[in-house]
């Protein structure tokens, strides 16, 4: 502890003296040499070593939001980056990872909780690449993004269905989106990493449009392992995409509590109807697959302490209202908003006033 507190008050002291304009980079650095490892390193986190050959797929409890980090052999891809406010979560893990370059960077679409701090691993980390579908957002988010890219010397690639990436020696097959949708989730880049005889289906947040044009095209969709489209909602996971990509494992990342009521019942029913078996980062936390080509295997690295809280919740916080209510109150904030309390009196104890509506 002892050593902690000095660490700390060195580092300030560093940055007091740097004055305001130096201390933003003061930060990166550190955050980028590593020194941090040992005092962030969340539980059960230890530094991934994949053999050549093999896999390893980090689907990251990020809430309700989008992150998955990708081994093989010492090399590392990103698809998607959470929200804005999972900068420190994500960096934390990817650093505890052993990660030091990211080989490929994939924002599947500009929506704020697939790109959100994807900028920040831009900034953090070397970068071989960075893909993103051709569409664009007229939001501050998605213009960081852009400012991080262009940082390191960089241009985002828009690669086209049909073409197919290389990671560390794997296929990456593109397989969507195959137009401009007005929809943003529709423009998602859809792709499948395949490892010998097994394979992942990555569909960010494709919907029903986009899932019927990519059928369309004829490509081979199979895969033993899906990451289910836009967290479980209905309005995709259509049943003729789930026929065709016929896998044995589904993966939702989808936040406690979340005010879309994802995953959706019906969304479910489909995926139990094909077979498959369901993994939920709202259940589980993050969940890890691996395989060699041949076998797959998953194990769980526990919840983020932010699922944690919300298992054990009892009373749900507004950070902007300062009020806080029962979990089935009608007037919940959406996720980014929410504090979570044990009881009445660690939300009052916070500040938090009693709510209206529900009279918790």
């Amino acid at each position: 502890m002892k050593r902690i507190k000095w660490f700390f008050l060195m580092l300030c002291l560093s940055v007091g003296l740097a004055g305001c304009g130096n201390a933003g980079e003061i930060l990166d650095e550190v955050v980028q040499s590593g020194i941090l490892d040992e005092y962030l390193q969340p539980e059960n986190v230890q530094k991934i070593q994949v053999p050549e050959g093999e896999l390893e797929v980090h689907f990251i409890d990020v809430g309700q939001a989008d992150c998955a980090l990708l081994a093989s052999g010492g090399h590392f891809m990103l698809i998607d980056g959470g929200n804005n406010d999972d900068r420190d979560r994500i960096l934390t893990y990817l650093q505890n990872a052993g990660v030091k370059k990211l080989d490929m960077v994939v924002g599947t679409h500009p929506h704020e909780d697939h790109i959100g701090s994807l900028d920040s691993a831009i900034d953090a980390f070397e970068i071989g690449a960075v893909y993103m579908p051709t569409v664009s957002a007229d939001t501050e988010t998605y213009r960081d993004v852009l400012r991080a890219v262009k940082g390191k010397g960089l241009q985002v690639q828009h690669p086209k269905p049909g073409d197919v990436l290389d990671f560390n020696g794997l296929p990456v097959e593109i397989f969507g989106p195959v137009k401009e949708y007005k929809n943003l989730n529709n423009n998602s880049i859809v792709l499948r990493i395949s490892v010998g005889d097994t394979a992942f289906l990555f569909t960010g947040d494709a919907e029903t449009e986009a899932e019927f044009d990519i059928l369309e095209q004829g490509f081979d969709l199979g895969a033993d392992v899906l990451k289910v489209s836009h967290h479980g909602s209905s309005g995709s996971s259509v049943e003729e995409f789930l026929a065709y990509v016929d896998a044995e494992y589904a993966v939702i990342s989808v936040g406690i509590g979340n005010t879309y009521d994802h995953p959706e019942d019906v969304t479910l029913k489909r995926l139990k109807n094909y077979g498959m078996q369901i993994f939920r980062t709202d259940e589980q936390g993050t969940i890890v697959c691996n395989t060699d080509g041949e076998n797959i295997s998953f194990r769980q690295e526990g919840k983020s302490s932010q699922s944690a809280a919300v298992k054990d919740a009892a009373y749900i916080g507004n950070k902007n209202s300062m009020k806080y209510h029962t979990p089935d109150c009608g007037s919940l904030p959406v996720e980014k908003n929410r504090a979570y309390f044990a009881d009445q009196e660690a939300a009052e104890e916070a500040g938090y006033a009693p709510c209206g509506s529900c009279k918790p």
